[in-house]
């Protein structure tokens, strides 16, 4: 197995920290992860169909503590898990000098993931592309200490205000295609969530934003090994 392949499946639900006890689904090839942030700002799902652990569900307690022993293995490794009377205890992991063991927790002290059983329609689909990713970070970047993002459409135009706020605070604004179904008042978002997002999905081949008035967004990416969904959380502004 490719390390950086296992890495790009933990990044993407780790989110640089956002996300640290998760359970894994490994069966048939595929492995699949379903998140919460610790800030409960984001719920995901992760699929990857190019890492095969056998059949087996894995209490990932310490998401941190995985990648800092990744670095101590080459580009190539073996993974292997161990379970012990059909419960999952540890993975094992090996290049050609070097060893290691992280230990799995007990699926219980996971934190559940709820369901959403009932979504939004939405008001508004944006095409997430290179450019778009680009444009995104590169004014989150200009205003690092910004929690939020709104989105907004009107008047034919849909608008991502970095910063927004009801007060006048420094703020940058874009203006991005879309597909408009109705009209939208500002909608926010976490903006670090949002960015990191992005980050840990830069190859993916195809990628859509929906966003509902109703205080919901749905990013969906889709690479030639994977698929991850993201549904944001509506933050109040100030």
């Amino acid at each position: 197995m490719k390390k950086q392949e296992l890495l790009n499946f933990i990044n993407r639900y780790h989110l640089a920290g956002a996300t640290t006890s998760v359970k894994w689904t490994a069966k048939g090839g595929i492995l699949e992860t379903k998140f919460i942030t610790d800030d409960q700002n984001v719920i995901g799902n992760i699929t990857a169909n190019n890492l095969d652990l056998g059949d087996h569900e894995l209490g990932v307690y310490a998401t941190p503590g995985l990648v800092k022993m990744l670095t101590a293995v080459g580009d190539d490794i073996k993974v292997d898990v161990n379970a012990i009377d059909g419960t999952s205890v540890s993975i094992d992991m090996s290049d050609k000098d070097v060893n290691m063991k992280f230990m799995l927790a007990d699926l219980s002290v996971i934190r559940q993931v709820p369901d959403l059983k009932q979504l939004p329609d939405w008001d508004v689909t944006i095409e997430v592309t290179k450019e778009f990713i680009n444009k995104f970070i590169k004014a989150k970047n200009a205003i690092p200490e910004s929690e939020n993002f709104g989105v907004e459409c009107k008047n034919g135009n849909t608008d991502f205000i970095i910063n927004y706020s009801s007060i006048n605070t420094n703020r940058i604004k874009f203006n991005v295609d879309s597909t408009i179904h109705n009209d939208m008042g500002v909608v926010c978002f976490s903006s670090n969530g949002f960015k990191e997002i992005l980050q840990a999905n830069k190859d993916a081949e195809t990628a859509k934003l929906e966003v509902s008035a109703a205080g919901l967004g749905k990013v969906t990416f889709t690479g030639k090994t994977y698929t991850s969904t993201y549904y944001l959380v509506q933050l109040q502004a100030s």
